[in-house]
């Protein structure tokens, strides 16, 4: 068998030449503007910029709270870990000055640099490889369909990858691994990827794997840099509140696993390969994840060595995050984003390891980019199709600005400048959903919920309060003390006795 490459070096092209880096540079390039221009292209379409925005309005209302003194879990549910709080909290001090409403506009606005950065930073981790692992790898990170989905919806997987991959190119170099310090520094970066979603641990777990046998040299400094890299942001809500702390983030998460319904194992395949953004999704996806393998096995015979340090670390990540999608009952198509790095670097270091020569080199360059293209073509004629709704009209007609108000979505609070009440006592809740998964059918739920009824003036519902899952005495409240006053689409509780619609001048 030949050797793996020497940690540090460059690996040969499929031609035996070292890849011109002019052309892999232009590659990365060209990619991050794409994917800057896609993502972009996503907030023109009707409504985007500032229509309703489901998790991120939780997650910068999460921040908005922060800056005013009220702290996650000890003050509020909070059912994620507090690494995107704390990312957000420029945003949290600029909707001070503008409202939530255009902060969250200027978050959205965010997204293109958050795309094109993790394309640079994919590139940075194949360049070595050449040309068509470059096009291929920067490409599936631009274009793959549930990593757009992510960014457009400012999800909290795109973010998570960013974390990754820079903890990836830190650790890594060429297809080896780097010295002490900078595996500290790797996992200092990983284990705050850890703060913003406990799915950062899959990736963690490879890496680790990796630095055996060699553990006073790699695996103690990962480690101790994962375990600050976390410590240090989450411990100070963890004193604060350790109770609460853990039940929202562990708790909560783990009970999310088993369920007696469960999405369909098609469904998940199609958004894992990209292929539920076409038609006949589950033949493509069965299809793609055949190609898929064949691709690695060949990869693996034609290289003729044990897989690099590099190689082990896609084909593994990609691995445990698809297998990690596949367990727990509760399942939404964004949970796919994760495996888009792990697998465009896998994809483009497959493509690299099978050698090729003559006419045929051109082969895998002219397969990636026609991947590249039908990826493209693909995403805009879905896009031009996307609308969504900005309900601001429908909630300036009824609620007054500054008024105490609690919603089913807290996305209909934040982009309508209702999040923040000018009325002291107003109620804290700032994840209705997160706080019925946490609490449950408790005591203690049935007393958040008949507190926040009782200190609004106003309740905003997608469906009649009746009807929610919640606390039975908390919704006969609202029958009782409130009046419906906008009872289609989107429907506006009124407490008995307050006015209704904004003030005359």
């Amino acid at each position: 068998m030949r050797p793996p490459s020497r940690p540090g070096s460059a690996t040969l092209g499929p031609s035996g030449a070292t890849p011109a880096p002019e052309c892999t540079s232009a590659v990365i390039s060209l990619a991050a503007l794409l994917a800057a221009a896609v993502t972009l292209y996503q907030l023109t379409r009707p409504g985007s910029l500032f229509g309703t925005s489901a998790d991120v309005a939780v997650y910068l209302g999460g921040s908005v709270r922060l800056v005013h003194g009220v702290l996650p879990y000890r003050d509020f549910v909070f059912v994620q870990p507090p690494g995107f709080v704390l990312l957000a909290t420029p945003f949290a001090f600029l909707s001070e000055l503008t409202g939530t409403r255009d902060a969250l506009a200027v978050l959205r606005l965010c997204t293109p640099l958050l795309a094109a950065a993790s394309v640079v930073l994919v590139g940075r981790l194949v360049r070595h490889r050449g040309f068509a692992a470059t096009l291929i790898a920067c490409g599936v990170m631009a274009l793959f369909p549930a990593q757009l989905y992510a960014l457009h919806s400012v999800l909290l997987e795109p973010v998570l990858e960013l974390f990754c991959l820079v903890g990836a190119v830190v650790i890594f170099e060429g297809d080896g691994m780097s010295g002490p310090r900078r595996i500290l520094a790797a996992g200092l970066v990983f284990g705050f990827a850890g703060t913003i979603k406990v799915s950062a641990v899959l990736p963690v777990l490879m890496v680790a794997a990796l630095c055996l046998p060699e553990v006073r040299r790699r695996l103690l400094p990962f480690a101790g840099g994962v375990l600050a890299g976390f410590a240090i942001p989450a411990l100070p809500f963890l004193i604060a509140s350790p109770g609460a702390f853990m039940r929202d983030v562990v708790r909560t998460q783990i009970a999310r696993i088993p369920s007696g319904a469960r999405v369909p194992l098609p469904a998940r395949l199609g958004d894992l390969t990209g292929a539920s953004a076409f038609a006949s999704g589950d033949a493509v996806a069965i299809a793609v994840v055949a190609v898929l393998a064949g691709l690695v096995v060949c990869a693996l015979v034609a290289s003729r060595r044990w897989p690099t340090r590099l190689e082990w670390f896609a084909l593994g990540s990609t691995v445990l995050v698809s297998v990690a999608q596949l367990l727990p009952a509760q399942y939404y198509p964004h949970y796919a984003a994760l495996v888009t790095p792990f697998l465009g670097v896998l994809l483009g270091l497959c493509v690299a390891a099978i050698p090729s020569a003559g006419v045929t080199r051109l082969t895998a360059p002219a397969l990636a980019g026609a991947v590249v293209v039908a990826l493209l073509v693909n995403q805009v004629s879905h896009l031009n199709t996307e609308t969504s709704p900005d309900v601001v009209v429908a909630v300036d007609s009824v609620i007054p600005e500054g008024g105490c108000v609690t919603s089913d979505a807290p996305r209909n609070l934040v982009t309508t400048d209702r999040f923040v009440s000018s009325r002291p006592g107003c109620t804290n809740m700032t994840d209705p959903n997160g706080t019925a998964l946490a609490l449950g059918n408790t005591a203690e739920a049935a007393a958040v919920w008949r507190s926040a009824f009782a200190h609004v003036d106003y309740v905003i519902v997608e469906a009649p309060v009746t009807t929610w899952p919640i606390d039975p005495v908390a919704t006969a409240y609202v029958a009782d003390n409130f009046r419906l006053v906008r009872s289609s689409g989107l429907l506006i509780y009124v407490r008995r006795g307050v006015a209704a619609g904004r003030p005359a001048g």
